[in-house]
């Protein structure tokens, strides 16, 4: 039985320790958002915060160590706090969703990134494949790489890929330049994302008739149980959604 997330995160913190002990060097850790160095019990103590937070939610949180920095007297892991859906609330949101599946994808017209008006009207008669997401969504930002990488197997194919977000242009922006999400990006959706629920990510998977086929929530990805790097994803399903379009 594979140990639980938090006694693996307090083991991968005792190798480390340990590891830096027999140095003499000291363990901190730093997220992106500041230079502030925090120590392994502070991390440990601001994930479990995080983790109570997210439980209504079904989101699990767990660090994701980016970089190491050695110095003589130091290490340095620079790390950024991941959530994932509970495999509970991937199944309890899945039946939410599915009650969108037979009707039609609502109309909108919306800015992209670049500014240019995106009317539903234009892709009538096309297969589609609209994904919900948001700038700070960890389970979002995860499946991203996938998405990419499916969108470019399928780049010969007719299927159009797009991505809304309630977030500003200028947000998104900034999002993508320090991340690839490679879907052309329809911004400040706020109305339109609101009717589908407070759940992200979701992709909705659309015929040419305009109809919903399928709608799928995040996609699960594995990580490595120490670094808690993306190792592989569970994208079965997506395959299995893409072909009702096709």
């Amino acid at each position: 039985m594979k140990p639980s997330l938090p006694i693996r995160f307090v083991y991968l913190l005792a190798l480390l320790l340990m590891g830096a002990q027999v140095r003499g060097q000291v363990v901190r850790y730093r997220d992106s958002s500041s230079p502030r160095l925090w120590t392994p019990t502070e991390v440990d103590t601001f994930r479990q915060v995080m983790n109570r937070r997210g439980r209504t939610a079904g989101i699990e949180f767990h660090p994701r160590i980016d970089k190491t920095i050695t110095r003589p007297d130091t290490i340095i892991y620079e790390y950024t706090l991941m959530g994932t859906h509970t495999q509970a609330a991937l199944a309890a949101r899945q039946q939410g969703l599915d009650g969108f599946i037979g009707q039609p994808l609502p109309a909108f017209a919306l800015p992209d990134v670049q500014g240019k008006l995106v009317n539903s009207a234009s892709l009538r008669g096309k297969p589609v494949v609209l994904n919900l997401w948001f700038t700070t969504c960890s389970p979002c930002i995860a499946e991203m790489p996938t998405l990419n990488r499916i969108q470019h197997e399928k780049a010969r194919s007719e299927i159009v890929f797009l991505a809304m977000t309630f977030d500003s242009q200028q947000q998104v922006q900034a999002f993508l330049r320090k991340q690839a999400f490679t879907y052309r990006q329809l911004v400040e959706a706020k109305q339109y994302c609101s009717q589908f629920g407070t759940g992200f990510p979701v992709t909705f998977f659309v015929g040419r008739d305009g109809l919903i086929k399928k709608v799928l929530g995040g996609i699960a990805v594995n990580a490595d149980p120490v670094t808690h790097k993306p190792t592989s994803a569970d994208d079965a399903a997506f395959y299995a959604a893409l072909k009702q379009i096709e």
